[in-house]
């Protein structure tokens, strides 16, 4: 990568947005998101599909993101995190869990580099997370997330890697 468009802090606020957005296309073109929205969940799910086979399911499906090849329906989650990041911070909202196993996968805030990857059953996601009844649905801390399942982190850093 050049250098010269490393350092964006010359760079005014509309010229980063634009490149944001250029960023945002060619991941799209290159079938990497879905979305224009931010990257991270449409990435994750990305890996999952690599990692599990099978196919996405349409944006419209509420209950999971991917069905494996297996036939297993896979809920995906993702959340970046920083050495500052609280030891109460959650994974977004589990409204169902229509799901048979969830794939909890953070990233590194400042990188997005692959920090880990765990495969867990929604029953056990469903008794360790808290309703909230702000959001209408279960919480789950990223500590307690990532203490739950099977590590899958190598399968992942298998398919980052290619």
């Amino acid at each position: 990568m050049n250098s010269a468009h490393d350092d964006l802090s010359g760079a005014s606020v509309p010229e980063l947005l634009a490149r944001y957005a250029a960023i945002l296309q060619e991941l799209q073109d290159r079938r990497v998101v879905r979305t224009r929205n931010a990257p991270l969940g449409d990435y994750a799910e990305y890996l999952a599909v690599q990692v599990y086979g099978g196919t996405l399911a349409t944006n419209s499906v509420k209950s999971y993101d991917l069905l494996a090849a297996d036939g297993r329906r896979v809920q995906v989650k993702a959340r970046t995190v920083a050495p500052d990041t609280r030891a109460s911070a959650v994974f977004s909202v589990f409204r169902s869990f229509d799901f048979d196993i969830a794939v909890l996968i953070t990233f590194d805030s400042a990188t997005y580099a692959l920090r880990q990857a765990r495969e867990v059953r929604a029953v056990d996601l469903k008794s360790a997370g808290r309703h909230s009844a702000h959001v209408n649905g279960r919480l789950i801390k990223i500590t307690a997330g990532l203490q739950l399942g099977v590590d899958v982190t190598p399968r992942f850093r298998t398919v980052v890697s290619r």
